[in-house]
């Protein structure tokens, strides 16, 4: 399944980054304030997304899908 999120358009290392931060528990509100000052995903939320910022649903969203596959491919 092509994922077409916030989050899935961000670069792949970015993405991983994230979940491993996911894996090791750090809190979603601390997760979508270093996504959103990162700038490479400024760039992509700016280019695809009209400048809107990631969000904690985004975040939530992100976690049901994008992350399981990625826990999924990880064992």
């Amino acid at each position: 399944m092509t994922r077409t999120g916030k989050i899935a358009r961000l670069p792949r290392d970015i993405r991983e980054q994230l979940n491993r931060r996911l894996q090791d528990g750090e809190p979603g509100t601390q997760l979508v304030v270093w996504l959103n000052a990162l700038p490479e995903a400024q760039a992509v939320l700016e280019r695809e997304f009209a400048g809107r910022a990631i969000s904690e649903q985004n975040l939530s969203e992100w976690k049901q899908g994008g992350y399981r596959d990625w826990l999924a491919r990880q064992e």
